[in-house]
């Protein structure tokens, strides 16, 4: 008789442990639906921030552009991408600050961008291909340049914005000396070519473009 009390007893204990696993996952799925439900807000909640997105503009001195955006608020914006001006390519980097939450909102930009000039040897690779253009002159020439921009942002949708700015923008122009070209480019150079110059210069600067965002 004990041993028949024993086996009911574990029979017993081992139907409500079933029972209990079988009924917890159904009273934690009200709260797995509620969270589901709050994400799927979030995710359409017409507040909420897409925080990547694509720039395209173009403008002086950098020229046309493509660079990659944060948004980690709605009042500031940071990006990092390239530029080329029809000459040579730039790298950028830059932060916007839109002071409004609203359709249009004035913006306050600062950007930085460099230009590395190009080597002797890629020169003297250019001057030996006679099927390139001969615009190694142009190639020599590295810049940096620091632009302050006031501007317009226009929000025409959450994902999609334009802008328009202008202000100024302080340019370095390096410009390396010819001398270690190989010999034969070497002799036809000019007395200025052999030397090597800096200039910058305070010039007006502006731009236009888009942004839109994803994620």
């Amino acid at each position: 008789m004990g041993a028949v009390s024993i086996v009911t007893a574990a029979v017993m204990v081992l139907a409500t442990h079933t029972a209990m696993a079988q009924s917890a996952p159904q009273a934690q799925l009200p709260q797995v639906q509620a969270q589901q439900g709050e994400g799927r807000r979030r995710m359409n909640d017409p507040e909420r921030l897409a925080p990547f997105g694509l720039m395209l503009d173009a403008g002086m001195p950098e020229g046309a552009g493509l660079s990659g955006v944060l948004r980690p608020s709605p009042h500031l914006r940071i990006h990092l991408g390239g530029a080329h001006n029809g000459l040579r390519g730039a790298l950028r980097a830059g932060l916007t600050l839109l002071p409004l939450k609203s359709k249009v909102s004035p913006s306050f930009s600062w950007e930085f961008g460099h230009a590395q000039a190009a080597s002797t040897k890629t020169l003297n690779r250019r001057l030996a291909d006679r099927t390139q253009l001969p615009t190694s002159s142009m190639e020599r020439v590295g810049y940096t340049y620091i632009s302050t921009h006031l501007g317009l942002e226009f929000n025409a949708t959450r994902r999609l914005s334009f802008f328009v700015r202008g202000g100024m923008s302080f340019m370095e122009m390096d410009v390396p000396s010819l001398k270690k070209l190989d010999e034969p480019f070497r002799d036809s150079l000019s007395p200025a070519e052999t030397q090597s110059w800096m200039m910058r210069k305070l010039q007006p600067s502006g731009k236009l473009g888009l942004t839109f965002f994803f994620g």
